[in-house]
């Protein structure tokens, strides 16, 4: 058996034709490919981009021949040699046994699809870190606070996202915004979370905090970024709110998760899928209106690339518009 990287495009579609006939699509773009070949056919692949691996797939006439223990252990060791020590695993279920003999723990299984990791921070170290900070902020462990929480992008804050925080805070004693870590949006995650820090600044008890790789990321839920949803991609959407109710909920007392109503299809499935998932923990509120208009962070920013700045502005909160301003008018110049 050999084990190559793919390189030229006969060989990718190979891997591509491999991966859908166990089931899965073809990775939009990866680091690296690598394959194993028996007698001119490929029998197995496996991805992976930084530290994230993916797509691993064995030929049926070739499961348990080892042949998936090879190809990942190859793997491994390229991303050692780059000093890579923190693995993410995103797989099917079915593989969770070779990676668990590989020293990888679970994060979370949905029963078809599953996400392990092992190197360091894990996330009982990234939940730990979060747990510090809110004790530290509130001055009482996690397990005697009355804390809500809402996971948000925020691309950019407005009204809307101030309005539900508002709302939700003033339920508990104490509330957390995560704001999603992953850079695939329009504004960067720390022009994201300065927004946020900056419009919930009156809200007393609100702590801002990153959603860690664990929530809504391409690792958890990547097709959150494409604004598609196959029936594939339900499978991801299903097992990052599988993750926030079985590791975050627990790990930091939370009692109750916001989210506002959503009127784009996919997004409107993700919520059905924590409605499904997190059941009466879950509260969802009706979106908030200017203009006989939904409040929206799309609405923003095509205001925005219409020039039309000062409407943009109107959407957003009064503490937010002089950053805001500033940053659209260093990526685009003055407005028109």
């Amino acid at each position: 058996m050999q084990i190559r990287q793919v390189l030229i495009p006969e060989e990718r579609a190979a891997v591509a034709a491999l991966l859908d006939a166990v089931g899965l699509s073809a990775p939009d773009a990866v680091g690296e490919t690598l394959y194993a070949e028996e007698a001119g056919k490929i029998v197995a692949t496996v991805s992976r981009t930084g530290e994230l691996v993916s797509h691993l797939a064995v030929d049926p006439a070739f499961q348990g021949e080892a042949v998936a223990s090879e190809l990942v252990g190859t793997l491994l060791s390229r991303m050692n040699a780059e000093g890579i020590h923190r693995r993410l695993v995103f797989t099917k279920s079915a593989y969770v046994p070779l990676f668990r003999s590989m020293h990888f723990k679970p994060v979370a299984d949905s029963g078809v699809v599953a996400i392990l990791e092992n190197g360091s921070p894990d996330l009982e170290m990234e939940l730990a870190a979060i747990r510090t900070l809110v004790e530290r902020t509130f001055g009482l462990p996690v397990a005697s606070l009355d804390l809500g929480a809402i996971v948000v992008n925020c691309n950019p804050m407005t009204l809307g996202h101030q309005g539900l925080i508002r709302f939700a805070a003033a339920r508990h004693q104490a509330f957390l915004v995560f704001v999603l870590e992953e850079d695939a949006s329009t504004f960067s995650y720390e022009e994201r979370i300065a927004m946020v820090r900056l419009g919930t600044r009156e809200i007393t008890n609100v702590l801002v905090v990153p959603s860690t790789k664990y929530v809504v990321s391409n690792l958890t839920f990547p097709s959150y970024f494409l604004k598609t949803m196959t029936a594939r991609d339900r499978e991801h959407a299903r097992l990052d709110a599988v993750i926030f109710r079985d590791r975050f909920m627990p790990s930091l007392h939370i009692v109750r998760r916001y989210i506002g109503t959503e009127f784009d299809p996919m997004m409107q499935t993700y919520n059905g899928l924590l409605k499904e998932t997190l059941g009466e923990k879950l509260f969802e509120l009706d979106r908030f209106e200017m203009g006989g208009a939904p409040i929206s962070a799309s609405r923003v920013r095509k205001l925005l690339y219409e020039g039309k700045t000062e409407e943009a502005l109107e959407l957003v909160p009064q503490s937010n518009r002089g950053l805001l301003r500033a940053i659209w008018e260093e990526r685009h110049g003055q407005p028109r």
